[in-house]
């Protein structure tokens, strides 16, 4: 056995060696593809002047990188969250971005200098071919409007809406194969499920899971997704085209709505605040009824921190993207649970100097998230 030792310990050293040298060689390469843009999808129409990364060290990134794909800005925030141990740390890193996408998306949209452009809305009479060509189909069913929502549009000027005459269903599936820059490609069976109600100027999405995120769940390296999806993809674009298109009283969009919000990064905080505001955790398991809402405004930490997660990024690009049409404004969110694990969201786009739809906001509590978690 020594003998074999011997003999077998300069190869074993050699190939140590080899590895060491080509680990070296490729050093910089791995370094400078890391932070190449390009090599991790995003196409050169996205990539904007850099600003550093909200809590970080790390080199600058551009906007698009800090913001994500449009209003898949939580993928990259997902990243930043699992690196934090304490909910207290996750939940200011969600703050800071949201205030990154109000001061740096939003307010230069209102003053007629997006960085942001839409191509889809340069010229809206092509973006019903661009529907088609991506493989879109529309349907509908009979779901109903949730009691819950009906409570809470008792008090709007129009009243609650009526299932039979007040809502139109909108169903968006992703569902058949379509062609992209890269060539032909698989349908994703994405769906975006709502129902828009004109009446109250409110869209409700009840079910929002967009092409990345299908396509993601093939484990489709990260690199190769954008290739994988068609180029109308957002949910933002198509609740806009579909919202431009049915309401045919030009009523300028004032709600947007989310029900059964249950992703990784809002589900646990809403959960937060709900236990934070309202009492126990096991309290908000089994619900938060319309009347115990809670209404923050973008000036409050938990406002920011709604408005950076995966539910309020679509509003974000609502507000970019559609400036024009929609004015100034200066949201407001409402969160509640009315049972069944159902939290549910809502935006009131306000209109600048105008009173907020649904109570009072709620004032700030000093510390409340400091050492929160674990």
């Amino acid at each position: 056995m020594a003998v074999m030792s011997r003999h077998r310990l300069p190869l074993f050293s050699l190939c140590g060696v080899l590895s060491l040298l080509i680990g070296v060689l490729l050093f910089p390469y791995r370094i400078a593809t890391k932070h190449d843009p390009h090599s991790q999808g995003i196409g050169p129409r996205q990539l904007q002047p850099e600003i550093l990364v909200p809590n970080s060290t790390e080199s600058p990134k551009s906007i698009a990188q800090v913001f994500g794909r449009r209003d898949h800005t939580w993928e990259f925030s997902t990243e930043r969250i699992h690196t934090k141990r304490a909910l207290s740390e996750r939940f200011q890193c969600l703050v800071e971005k949201g205030k990154q996408y109000w001061e740096q998306g939003v307010l230069p949209a209102f003053d007629g200098q997006s960085r942001f452009p839409n191509p889809f809305f340069d010229d809206e009479s092509k973006i019903q071919d661009e529907l088609e060509d991506s493989g879109w189909t529309s349907d509908d069913d009979n779901s109903r409007l949730g009691e819950h929502w009906k409570e809470a549009f008792s008090g709007l000027a129009g009243g609650p809406p009526d299932d039979n005459t007040d809502v139109i269903r909108i169903f968006l599936d992703q569902s058949q194969d379509f062609s992209n820059d890269y060539g032909d490609q698989q349908a994703t069976s994405a769906s975006y499920h709502g129902l828009y109600i004109p009446r109250n100027a409110a869209i409700i999405m009840f079910l929002t899971v967009s092409p990345r995120n299908k396509v993601a769940r093939r484990r489709v390296p990260p690199a190769e997704i954008p290739q994988r999806i068609p180029r109308l993809n957002q949910l933002s674009d198509l609740v806009w085209l579909a919202w431009d298109t049915l309401v045919t009283n030009h009523q300028v969009l004032r709600y947007y709505a989310v029900e059964h919000i249950f992703n990784e990064i809002a589900k646990p905080l809403m959960d937060e605040i709900f236990a934070q505001r309202r009492g126990s955790r096991a309290t908000a398991a089994n619900g938060i009824p319309w009347s115990q809402r809670l209404t923050f405004d973008l000036r409050s930490e938990e406002g920011k921190a709604l408005f950076a997660s995966p539910n309020g990024i679509a509003v974000n690009w609502l507000l970019i993207h559609h400036a024009t049409v929609l004015g100034r404004r200066e949201p407001r969110v409402t969160i509640f649970n009315p049972g069944g694990s159902n939290r549910c969201m809502i935006w009131d786009l306000v209109p600048e100097g105008g009173q907020g739809s649904f109570g009072e906001v709620e004032e700030e509590i000093p510390g409340v998230w400091t050492g929160v978690g674990g």
